[in-house]
């Protein structure tokens, strides 16, 4: 096929072809009288990025994704990371509109430079932590990151989680676990993750109601956990891969304490979770070992 067959099959235009092939993402045949001539393949290729450029993604994540063995995984992870940036992009534009109504401009300057350091902890999270398990951590602490850092020990607790977060290195799933993810992560966007973080909230501020309401569900969860059925499961695997990552990594030595310290909101959660733990423990004693 010729160009313009190209260009009409595609409704890409013949620069836009010549630019993706200058990128490397086609590499139609050049035929003796110079024409290029694309194959079937090519129109292919170029059908999937007219699609992901009207979907929004640039030149350099169209061509993650053609490279990608996993399309739907890098999708996924390039999704995230936009999901955090139209939320930010929201968040100035509100901004700006109280700067138009006159509001005051160091106050508005504070909350952009806080927005950037949100922005930026969001971000490596999800590069540390790619896939469910990163995008559950980056909803689960951002709600915690709206307070304004105004101590210098604040800056450096900040400084502190961005420094381990840039050289954490990615949690490394074997092949067999990742279908877990996979699975899980369709249902992990911010609507249902907030919900989820809004229940588990509800249970650490009142357990002993939580635990009337509940008891017969997480005696029969503990149970099923004790079973050599779970002992055996990918997921038991998967969970105790996440258990010793966070040790080996630091991550509880060094992120939770930061961000607990850095945040009176999220340390407040925690010592709320501390305690409904222990008195989880108190019902079921050898949930600890579960």
């Amino acid at each position: 096929m010729h160009v313009n067959e190209i260009c009409r099959r595609t409704g890409l235009t013949k620069k836009a072809i010549a630019y993706y092939q200058s990128k490397g993402l086609v590499s139609p045949e050049i035929s003796e009288n110079g024409y290029r001539i694309f194959s079937d393949a090519d129109l292919s290729i170029l059908k999937e990025i007219a699609l992901l450029r009207k979907l929004d993604l640039n030149t350099k994540e169209i061509k993650r994704v053609l490279e990608s063995k996993e399309k739907k995984r890098t999708l996924s992870t390039i999704k995230q990371a936009k999901e955090i940036q139209v939320k930010a992009h929201v968040s100035r534009l509100g901004l700006m509109e109280r700067l138009i109504d006159g509001e005051d401009v160091y106050e508005i300057e504070d909350e952009l430079n806080l927005l950037d350091q949100q922005t930026t902890i969001k971000e490596k999270l999800v590069r540390a932590f790619p896939g469910y398990f990163g995008r559950y951590v980056s909803f689960h602490f951002g709600q915690f990151l709206n307070e304004p850092i105004k101590t210098e020990e604040q800056k450096g607790l900040y400084d502190e989680m961005v420094d381990f977060l840039d050289n954490m290195d990615s949690i490394a799933i074997p092949e067999e676990l990742q279908s877990i993810l996979d699975e899980a992560d369709p249902a992990m966007d911010q609507e249902n993750v907030e919900t989820l973080s809004t229940a588990m909230r509800t249970a650490f501020h009142d357990f002993d109601t939580f635990w009337e309401q509940n008891k017969d569900d997480i005696t029969q969860y503990a149970e099923f956990k004790r079973s050599e059925e779970y002992q055996n499961s990918n997921m038991a695997k998967l969970q105790e891969l996440f258990r010793k990552f966070g040790e080996n990594s630091g991550y509880y030595d060094r992120f939770i304490p930061a961000i607990r310290r850095l945040s009176p909101a999220y340390d407040a959660y925690y010592t709320q979770m501390l305690k409904a733990n222990e008195k989880l423990l108190n019902k079921l004693p050898d949930m600890g070992n579960l």
